[in-house]
């Protein structure tokens, strides 16, 4: 089974508990061996908590072996990975 989820359009500190929530919802709902699909298009306003979202999201899935694979990735996220080293963890 392979769940999306949509991103908001803004990730920050002040939306980062929600968005866990929402995603951890999902992931409650998804057994050993499904997968989630973040879409980021309509990602447009964020800082760092972006990057942290998505890393907590990462290792609560892979404690559950659930695979998570991100979408329509926006240049600046993939950028601001970089610069934090965390691309390969993040994009990957």
């Amino acid at each position: 089974m392979n769940q999306v989820y949509q991103l908001p359009a803004s990730v920050s500190h002040q939306n980062v508990e929600d968005v866990l929530l929402a995603v951890e919802k999902i992931l409650n709902q998804l057994s050993s061996g499904n997968s989630l699909t973040i879409n980021c298009q309509e990602l447009k306003v964020f800082d760092s908590s972006a990057l942290s979202v998505i890393l907590s999201i990462k290792r609560r899935a892979e404690k559950a072996t659930i695979t998570v694979k991100l979408t329509e990735i926006p240049e600046k996220l993939a950028s601001l990975a970089e610069v934090y080293d965390l691309a390969d963890i993040v994009l990957s």
